[in-house]
C-alpha cells in the first residue's frame, strides 16, 4: 500500500552500461575535472550542469523571478512532505475566518473529506491549514497535486493526522466519479485521518459524497484588524489600508503586505508593491498605446526575452517584427499601422534607442555591473510588468500575432535553449496554458527541434513552478510525459523530475523516475542518470533520503521473479550514477556530501556503498568515485581521517564477508595506481584501508 511520503532525512537513448572487462584495480582515466570521461558521466554531468545552469542563474539574480509584492525573487514552494511547526504558526497566525469556513469544518468533523473550491489566490492553502489544525494537533502532510483518486483511495492514513492537497489537478480518467471519491471517503475515515482538497473548479456536482465548499476571500477590513490590532495604528488607517486591497488581490499578497506593515514598513510603501496595481499600470499604458505598433512590439518582445542589451534587443525585435509582418499581425506601412511612413516623417537613425525610454513608459535602462565592466539592460520598470505585459497581450492579440510568436521564439530557441524564454512562457502559461502546451510543450518535448527545443521545454516546466497557479500544472504535464509520451517527452520528463519540478514534489519523481528505469525496453540509463542528478538536486532541501531509502528497498528484493530480478538489476545501475554524481565544485560524492549533513545515516549510506562495489561490472567506477571521494574529504569537513575511519568501519559491517577480501585488495589497487598525495600527508584512503585491515587481523586471531 502506498503511504504519503514525509521526504525529510532528519525524520527519518544511449546502450546501457557494458561489463568491465578491464583487470582487476585499473581505474577509468581521469579527466582534468577529475571525474572519469567515461560517455555515461559526461551525460551525467551534462544533466547535473543544465539544472545548475537554470537554478544558478535564478539565484543569481539575472532573471526576472518575482511574483510577490515586495518585488524580490520567490522561491518555489515544496508541495509535498510534512509541514513544519514554523510554517503552520505563519498560516495560523492572525487568520480571519472566511464565511465558509464553519460549513466546511463542520464536514470535514462529520465526513472526515472536504473539498475547498475556488481561484487561486483566494486563500484556501491557508483555511485548509487551518481546517486540519481545528480538528487534529496531529502532524499534517501535503500529499501531490497529482495524486489520481485510484492512489488516494489506496494511500495509508494514519489515525489523527492531517492531510493536504493543494490545487489538485483531476485527471478525468474515472467513469465512475461518484463511487471513486466514496473509496477515497471510506478510506480516509476508515483510518481516523482528515483529508482537506482544494482545487480550482469543482468535481462532478452530482458527487454528493464529498462536501465541496466554494472558497471566497474574508473581508479585507476585517483581515487587516486582525494583523494589525496591535500596532500602533489608528482605527480609521486600518479601515482605509483593508479598503486598498484591490478585489482581484490575491490572498499571498494582501498577507504580505500587512506582514511587512507589521514589520514597520509604511502602509502606502507595502500598498505600492501590489502586483494588482502594477497591472492596472500596463492595462492604462496598453490603452494609451493601442495604435502605436513599434511601442506593442518593443514590449512583447522583452516580454519574452528578459533583460537584455540594445544590441540583443534589436536583433531579438527585429525578427519578431518580420515574422508578425509575414502573418500579416502588423499592417503594412500606408494601411492604417501605428507608426507608418505616410503619418510620421523620417526619424534620425539615432531616434529609434531614445523612445524606447520615456517617463511614462514601461521600459527603462538600468546600469548592471558585469564581470569587466558596468553593462546596459534594458529591462520592465517593475519586474511584474512582465507577466502583466504577457497577459495584456493574450487578451488583446488574435491568432496572426501568436503565429507569428511562436514562429519567432521557435527560431530562437533552434540555435540554443533559453532559460529567460522559458519564464516568459511560463507567465504565458498562468493566462492561456493551451496555447503554451499546444505551441511549445508538445512539440519542444517531443525534439521536433531537437535537443535545445527538449531543454526549453523542461525550462518551462521548471520556471513554471514559481507560480502557485502553474505549479500543478506543470506536474500534470510531466506526468504525462513520463506515463503517456513517446521515448522523446520520457526522456524530457526524466530531465524535468531530475532539477526544480523534482524538488518541488521529491515523491512524485522518485516514483515516476524509478517507474521510467524499470518500464524502458532500452535508454533506461536515461532515467538512471536523472535520479541520481535529482538525488544531488534534492540535497539542498533535506528530502535526498528518499532516494537512498528507494534504492535500499529495491535492492533487497527477493529475485524470485523475472521482474524482481529486473528491478535489482536497474537499480544497481541506478545505484552506480548515484555513488559516482560529485557536486560540481568540490568534485566530491554527493554521497558524501548527504553524510556530512546527516552522519546519523552511516549505515544505510556504507551499505549502499559496499552494495556498488560488489557489483563487478561498476566496481572501477565505484572505487574510483570512492577514493576520490575521500581525497577530497578536505574541501567539505575539518576531519577527513576521523570521516575515513568511520566509513570503513561501517563498509567492513555492510560487506559480506566473502567481498571484504576483494574490497580490500581492488582498493588498495585503486589507491597505489592513482595516488599522488606528498610525503608525510595522512591519506584518508589509507586510513580506510587501515580499518580493513585491521578487521583482516581480528579475524585472523
Amino acid at each position: 500500500m502506498a503511504e504519503p511520503v514525509e521526504t525529510s532525512d532528519e525524520a527519518g537513448s544511449a546502450p546501457a552500461p557494458a561489463a568491465d572487462d578491464r583487470p582487476a584495480g585499473s581505474v577509468p582515466q581521469e579527466n582534468a575535472d577529475g571525474g572519469s570521461d567515461r560517455p555515461e558521466d559526461r551525460s551525467t554531468r551534462k544533466l547535473a550542469e543544465t539544472v545548475n545552469l537554470f537554478t544558478g542563474m535564478v539565484a543569481a539574480g539575472t532573471i526576472g523571478v518575482s511574483h510577490g509584492p515586495s518585488g524580490r525573487a520567490m522561491s518555489p514552494r515544496v508541495l509535498t512532505g510534512r509541514l513544519d511547526d514554523c510554517e503552520i504558526q505563519a498560516e495560523t497566525a492572525f487568520y480571519f475566518r472566511p464565511e465558509a469556513f464553519g460549513q466546511a469544518l463542520n464536514r470535514l468533523i462529520s465526513d472526515h473529506v472536504v473539498l475547498l473550491t475556488g481561484p487561486t489566490g483566494a486563500g484556501k492553502r491557508t483555511g485548509g491549514i487551518n481546517l486540519l489544525r481545528e480538528v487534529t494537533p496531529e502532524r499534517l502532510v501535503v500529499i501531490s497535486a497529482v495524486s489520481d483518486l485510484r492512489e488516494l483511495s489506496k494511500t495509508d492514513y494514519r489515525s489523527g493526522q492531517g492531510y493536504l492537497i493543494v490545487n489538485r489537478v483531476d485527471d478525468n480518467r474515472t467513469d465512475d466519479v461518484d463511487f471513486a471519491w466514496r473509496r477515497v471517503r471510506d478510506r480516509v475515515r476508515e483510518a481516523g485521518a482528515y483529508l482537506v482538497i482544494t482545487t480550482v473548479t469543482a468535481i462532478d456536482p452530482n458527487v454528493e459524497l464529498v462536501g465541496q465548499i466554494a472558497w471566497c476571500r474574508p473581508s479585507m477590513v476585517a483581515l487587516a484588524r486582525a494583523y494589525l490590532a496591535d500596532q500602533d495604528l489608528a482605527e480609521e488607517m486600518i479601515e482605509l489600508i483593508g479598503e486598498q486591497f484591490p478585489p482581484d488581490c490575491s490572498m499571498a499578497d494582501v498577507t504580505a503586505v500587512l506582514r511587512a506593515i507589521r514589520g514597520g514598513e509604511k502602509p502606502e510603501t507595502a500598498l505600492d508593491k501590489l502586483s494588482e496595481r502594477s497591472a492596472q499600470r500596463v492595462r492604462d499604458w496598453f490603452d494609451e498605446h493601442e495604435t502605436d505598433v513599434q511601442a506593442i512590439v518593443d514590449v512583447a518582445t522583452l516580454a519574452f526575452v528578459g533583460d537584455v542589451n540594445y544590441r540583443e534587443f534589436e536583433s531579438l525585435r527585429q525578427g519578431l517584427d518580420d515574422a508578425l509582418r509575414r502573418y500579416e499581425a502588423i499592417k503594412p506601412a500606408g494601411a492604417g499601422s501605428g507608426r507608418s511612413k505616410e503619418t510620421e516623417p523620417d526619424e534620425h537613425v539615432l531616434a529609434d534607442r531614445r523612445r524606447l525610454i520615456c517617463d511614462d513608459g514601461l521600459i527603462i535602462e538600468r546600469a548592471v555591473a558585469g564581470p569587466n565592466t558596468t553593462r546596459r539592460l534594458l529591462g520592465f520598470r517593475s519586474v511584474g510588468h512582465r507577466r502583466h505585459v504577457l497577459a495584456e497581450l493574450c487578451r488583446r492579440c488574435a491568432t496572426p500575432f501568436w503565429n507569428a510568436t511562436a514562429e519567432w521564439l521557435t527560431g530562437v530557441v533552434v540555435r540554443n535553449p533559453d532559460v529567460e524564454i522559458a519564464f516568459g512562457l511560463a507567465d504565458l502559461a498562468a493566462c492561456d496554458f493551451d496555447e503554451v502546451h499546444q505551441t511549445y510543450l508538445e512539440p519542444w518535448s517531443r525534439s521536433e527541434i531537437g535537443a535545445t527545443g527538449q531543454v526549453t521545454a523542461v525550462f518551462v516546466l521548471w520556471a513554471m513552478c514559481f507560480r502557485e497557479d502553474t505549479q500543478p500544472v506543470a506536474l500534470k504535464v510531466a506526468k504525462q510525459w513520463a506515463n503517456h509520451g513517446n521515448p522523446e517527452q520520457r526522456w524530457s520528463a526524466a530531465m524535468a523530475y531530475s532539477g526544480l519540478l523534482g524538488a518541488c514534489d521529491p515523491a512524485q519523481a522518485i516514483q515516476q523516475l524509478w517507474q521510467l528505469t524499470i518500464n524502458a525496453t532500452k535508454g533506461f540509463d536515461q532515467a538512471c542518470r536523472a535520479m541520481a542528478v535529482l538525488f544531488d538536486t534534492l540535497l539542498a532541501t533535506g528530502s535526498s533520503g528518499k532516494v537512498l531509502s528507494t534504492l535500499d528497498q529495491q535492492l533487497r528484493r527477493t529475485p524470485t521473479r523475472p521482474a524482481d530480478r529486473n528491478a535489482v538489476l536497474r537499480a544497481r545501475h541506478v545505484l552506480t550514477e548515484v555513488l559516482i554524481m560529485r557536486e560540481n565544485r568540490p568534485r566530491v560524492p554527493a554521497t558524501f556530501l548527504y553524510l556530512k549533513k546527516y552522519p546519523h545515516r552511516l549505515e544505510l549510506v556504507a551499505s549502499l556503498w559496499a552494495v556498488g562495489s560488489c557489483y563487478r561490472p561498476h566496481r572501477p567506477l565505484v572505487l574510483d568515485a570512492l577514493w576520490h571521494g575521500l581525497n577530497r574529504l578536505r574541501h567539505i569537513t575539518d576531519e577527513p581521517i576521523d570521516f575515513a575511519a568511520r566509513l570503513g568501519e561501517a563498509l567492513v559491517t555492510a560487506l559480506p564477508a566473502d567481498e571484504v577480501a576483494p574490497f580490500y585488495q581492488h582498493f588498495r589497487a585503486v589507491d597505489a595506481a592513482t595516488r599522488t598525495r606528498a610525503k608525510g600527508q595522512r591519506s584518508p584512503a589509507l586510513v580506510l584501508l587501515d580499518v580493513i585491515e585491521r578487521h583482516y587481523r581480528r579475524k585472523a586471531s
